[in-house]
């Protein structure tokens, strides 16, 4: 493989890790915004029903107030995290170009996730795991910032929708045993 042919395949993974990392964080704005909005309603709710129940006690004010807020700020961190993403998302490409050039020189665990140069095949986006990607990346974060924060949110959004969806779930059960135990009394 002569130089051009090795820059060249650099310049389409690149471009397709860059165009990869959009996409994801186009489908996780989208999935953020939904979670926002359905856990703030059921924690608002919920609280508000505790509210009534309890009678607006000090302690239900404490307790109720984080469990029904922990749902809510997990989404809004996710939705910080796919914002920051989308900011940069305009340096992204760049900062995927100069990684990709700086991996390929050397024997570190980056250039075995996007480039396996054993086959020559580009890899792109199609790592097993995104560990060794995001350990280098966090080691070179300030020189590819647009980089570091796509795949944090790549990788950080799903868990953060994950602890969003499923305290959701819990707090909408909570408030829905206190409804029932309100009505009842």
């Amino acid at each position: 493989m002569t130089a051009g042919e090795h820059i060249e395949r650099i310049e389409q993974v690149a471009i397709s890790a860059s165009d990869g990392l959009r996409a994801t964080l186009g489908r996780l704005a989208s999935l953020v915004g939904v979670v926002i909005v359905i856990t703030a309603v059921i924690g608002t709710a919920t609280f508000a029903t505790g509210m009534w129940v309890f009678d607006g006690s000090t302690g239900w004010i404490v307790v109720g107030g984080a469990i029904s807020l922990i749902p809510v700020g997990a989404a809004i961190v996710a939705w910080l995290y796919v914002r920051g993403a989308a900011k940069a998302a305009p340096r992204l490409l760049d900062d995927a170009r100069m990684f990709l050039r700086t991996a390929s020189g050397t024997s570190g665990s980056a250039s075995g996730v996007l480039i396996d140069h054993d086959s020559g095949v580009a890899l792109g986006m199609q790592a097993k795991t995104m560990g060794g990607l995001r350990q280098e990346l966090f080691d070179r974060r300030k020189e590819l910032p647009a980089l570091f924060v796509g795949v944090r949110a790549i990788t950080s959004v799903p868990g953060l929708a994950a602890v969003a969806v499923l305290g959701t779930v819990g707090v909408g059960l909570l408030g829905t045993i206190l409804l029932i135990g309100g009505l009842i009394d």
